[in-house]
């Protein structure tokens, strides 16, 4: 299983703290769900959803992220710039 962050709008994944991909290949990928919308909080980006591939199904999984998760994901705690 691997886990990314994608922009709904751009379809850009998230590749660094400030650079984005076209393809899920280039991008950063995260050990979890939790680890992903951690991150994806903590940068307070806007329009953000989870993807999760799975390397024996064809399809993706792609799951938003609502401001709401704040309150039970801990914040600042995935330091994957680094």
């Amino acid at each position: 299983m691997r886990v990314f962050i994608r922009n709904k709008k751009s379809r850009l994944y998230r590749a660094g703290s400030d650079e984005w991909a076209a393809v899920p290949e280039m991008a950063l990928a995260f050990t979890s769900v939790p680890e992903a919308a951690r991150v994806a909080l903590d940068g307070n980006w806007a329009e953000m959803e989870i993807v999760i591939r799975y390397e024996i199904l064809p399809d993706e999984v792609a799951v938003p992220v609502p401001p709401e998760w704040r309150d039970h994901v801990k914040l600042g705690s995935a330091d994957v710039w680094s």
